[in-house]
């Protein structure tokens, strides 16, 4: 009998430890819904919106645009879509036809920081 747990000890730790560690791994705030939806191409939005796995802190949370190039194309300021606090969103002026860049930074409610981009296109 002593021999089977011996066997087994090194499964029961890692088992011990994944299920330590899995709830820290979901807990940071992922994109799950953009708009306009990363690599899509269609006309200009009005604006841009992330909706997020998980609440965020909408003062350590933000949208911005910028151009292929890396110049700014928004002139507002990214805000959190009341009462809902998984979301925010950046009114965009009139945008002429080219690619531009999504970048994100969210810190959720946790205190998880994760940021990222992604890329649409406007015809």
């Amino acid at each position: 009998m002593n021999h089977l747990k011996a066997k087994f000890r090194p499964f029961i730790v890692m088992l011990a430890f994944l299920l330590a560690v899995a709830p820290s791994a979901f807990a940071h705030a992922h994109p799950k819904t953009m708009v306009p939806a990363p690599d899509s191409t269609g006309p200009a939005p009005s604006k841009i919106s992330i909706t997020f796995s998980e609440a965020v802190e909408p003062k350590f949370s933000s949208i911005k645009l910028t151009n292929v190039e890396g110049k700014n194309a928004d002139s507002e300021t990214s805000s959190p879509v009341p009462g809902d606090p998984t979301t925010i969103t950046l009114a965009v002026p009139l945008l002429p036809a080219g690619t531009y860049v999504v970048h994100w930074v969210n810190v959720s409610v946790d205190g998880h920081h994760l940021q990222g981009s992604y890329k649409f296109t406007v015809r």
